[in-house]
Order: C-alpha cells, then sequence, then structure tokens
C-alpha cells in the first residue's frame, strides 16, 4: 500500500506543474497572459508587509516562546505562513497556514493545520486597510469549531490577533488575543528541538519514501486545455514533512531557466489528513494562481484514481488521473480531463528518483521566494 500513496503525490505534482508550465508559453513561445481576475486585484497585496523577518508571538502564561515566518507561494497568488515554538506546557508546536485566491470564489481563502488535536482549518479572509477579519472551520478531533480571527496592525512591525469563537447562537464572541512583533536584525533564536517527532504519522507513513529526494519527470502534454497545442516539460519536486503539524509539503521548480536565468517556482502543494471527512486530501497552488482540490481513492486492482477539481481563471476543470506501476521500477501516470461525457488524455508521464547529489535546491526556506 505504501508504493500506491507514493505514486498519488509524484502524479499530482507533475500534472499540475507540467501543466502549468506549458501555460506559461503560447503557440509562438511568447509568455501568455496570467489570469485576469487575481492579477487585477491583486488581493494577495496586503499580506506583503508579513513578509520578511520573524514574528514573536507575545501571550504570557498562554502560548510559550512561538515564531511565525512568511513566505511567498509560487506567482505571489498564496503566501504560507510556519508557526514554530513550545507550549505554555514545554511541548513542541508546529502550525502551518496557507493563504490564497481562489479565482472561482472570488475570495482569498485560509487553510492550515497544527499541532492541537490534529486541527485543520479552512475558511475566508479579507482585508480593509491595517485590519483583516476572517472567519474559518476548525475541525479538530473533538469536533467542528466555528472560529474567527481579527488582525489590527499598528505601523509595520506590530499587529494585534484577536481569536473568536461562536458557542451559541449570539455568533463569534473573544476568545484571546495576543500581539505579533517583528524581530529586528538576525533571525530570532528558536527553542530546543529535543523532542521533535521522529517520524510522520500512520496517516501520512506512506509518503515517508518521498523526503529527502528530488524527483524528476520529462514529457510532453496534449490537449487545448493546457493553452496551448502541447509542448515538453522537465520539473523536479521535492518534499518536506512539517513534524507536529503532520502535513506534507511539496514545492516543484521548472527546470528550464528563464528571466534572470533561476528555476521557475511552478507549484505549491499541501498533503494531509483531514480531520473532519477522515479522507486523505490535497490543495495545490499554481504559479499561474490555479487552485486545485482532491480527494485520493485506492481501486481494488492495485491502480490509483485522483478525482481532481483545478479552478483556473474562469474556468473549472475536472480530472480523472490513474496511475500504473512499470517493471522497470518507474511510475506511469495518465491523466484525463472531463468535460461532460468527453473524455480527453492530456499527460502520460514517468517519474524517477533522484540521487541527493542530481538534485536541484528547492531553495523552499528562502524568505521572498516567488
Amino acid at each position: 500500500m505504501l508504493h500506491h500513496y507514493t505514486s498519488i503525490v509524484l502524479s499530482l505534482i507533475a500534472a499540475l506543474a507540467a501543466c502549468t508550465a506549458l501555460q506559461e508559453k503560447s503557440p509562438d513561445d511568447k509568455p501568455a497572459q496570467k489570469p485576469t481576475p487575481a492579477k487585477v486585484a491583486n488581493p494577495m497585496a496586503p499580506f506583503a508587509r508579513l513578509v520578511s523577518g520573524d514574528w514573536k508571538l507575545t501571550a504570557p502564561g498562554m502560548m510559550g516562546l512561538m515564531f511565525d515566518t512568511w513566505h511567498w507561494g509560487p506567482g505571489r497568488h498564496s503566501i504560507r505562513a510556519v508557526t514554530n515554538g513550545v507550549g505554555a506546557d514545554g511541548a513542541p508546536w508546529r502550525a502551518m497556514r496557507c493563504f490564497f485566491w481562489h479565482p472561482d470564489r472570488r475570495q482569498v481563502c485560509l487553510w492550515g493545520v497544527s499541532t492541537f488535536a490534529r486541527g485543520v482549518s479552512e475558511g475566508t479572509i479579507k482585508f480593509e486597510g491595517d485590519t483583516a477579519d476572517g472567519v474559518y472551520d476548525l475541525y479538530q478531533t473533538g469536533g467542528r469549531r466555528r472560529m474567527g480571527l481579527r488582525w489590527t496592525f499598528a505601523g509595520p512591525d506590530k499587529y494585534r490577533d484577536v481569536l473568536l469563537e461562536a458557542t451559541g447562537p449570539e455568533g463569534l464572541k473573544w476568545m484571546n488575543e495576543w500581539d505579533h512583533i517583528r524581530s529586528k536584525g538576525a533571525a530570532a533564536p528558536r527553542p530546543p528541538a529535543a523532542a521533535e517527532a521522529p517520524k510522520p504519522s500512520e496517516h501520512l507513513k506512506a509518503f515517508k519514501s518521498l523526503l529527502h529526494h528530488a524527483w524528476e519527470a520529462k514529457g510532453d502534454a496534449k490537449g487545448d486545455w493546457v493553452g496551448s497545442a502541447g509542448g515538453t516539460f522537465h520539473i523536479q519536486t521535492t518534499f518536506e514533512w512539517v513534524p507536529h503539524a503532520d502535513a506534507i509539503y511539496a514545492r516543484t521548480i521548472a527546470l528550464t531557466k528563464v528571466g534572470d536565468g533561476n528555476p521557475t517556482h511552478l507549484l505549491d502543494a499541501y498533503f494531509y489528513h483531514h480531520t473532519g471527512t477522515n479522507a486523505l486530501r490535497c490543495l495545490a497552488l499554481s504559479n499561474l494562481g490555479g487552485v486545485y482540490e482532491g480527494d485520493v481513492t485506492v481501486l481494488k486492482a492495485g491502480s490509483l484514481r485522483l478525482d481532481l477539481k483545478g479552478y483556473e481563471g474562469d474556468r473549472v476543470v475536472s480530472h480523472v488521473v490513474r496511475f500504473d506501476f512499470e517493471k522497470d521500477g518507474t511510475m506511469r501516470h495518465r491523466d484525463w480531463s472531463h468535460k461532460g461525457t468527453e473524455r480527453t488524455l492530456v499527460l502520460d508521464v514517468h517519474h524517477k528518483k533522484l540521487e541527493p547529489k542530481k538534485a536541484k535546491p528547492a531553495r523552499s526556506g528562502a524568505p521572498n521566494a516567488d
């Protein structure tokens, strides 16, 4: 069963990243236009104030010692926040949140995972000047909670974070609050990590073999849904386990260098076990503003099926993905797009694992990477 789930991850990322890479070129090899809604509205611009440095959480007696760091996602259509620290009880604490523009909902959505009670957050957030308000569902092992947040910025290096919860018919009420203060100079020190979890949980152990390597795919795609008549791609993907929050963060780059000569950050993907639905889930975000979500099904014959819905600008694309395993140790992935009753093969690719010395650096820790 382990190799089945491993192939899911590789195939999904290759499919999305390959098609994203192809969309960057029009038939005459000139850069294609990015989706209009995200570019014109620039809904992610208010988050730029959070990138750079570490943000220390100050809540004496409750939160312990914690720091947030913020990183741009591909194309700056998303931003990722990672919280590291130790709780008031001395236990390690880790959380990861992602905020992204959803082209179909026309909202900035939030998603997150955290240490406590296997929390999974899903909701929306909106900026108005120096204030941001959000609402979200928090799924934990004890059930679903209806939550809210309110950020109020006081200058460039400080903001107040208010946590709200709806526990009755009166709606959202104050629950707690703390300040975030940006550290200056050298990066803020991290608390000792002696109690780091040694490995992913049972929910994510299938991803273990993906870690500490880069995975390479070369191939071509077909069909007009990729924005051209087809083309070739060469991509690499790296995987990072987020301990305690128990999620997988994957980053895909295109090795064809353009512009400043650096590889292009094509895709971020987040793999996690959804506490509310008890399903293995994926959220993937492309540098063109595409948002992709789906569940995985293991078929009786040993093959795999992924039902994926992609939101790309003004259109919604459904995909059915199938994975088969070859005798030479590679994995074959095929991706069909669906429109009504029509099914079109758009991707057929194999993947191989690279030795560490051959892998290109993903630069996932660069604060301003995009």
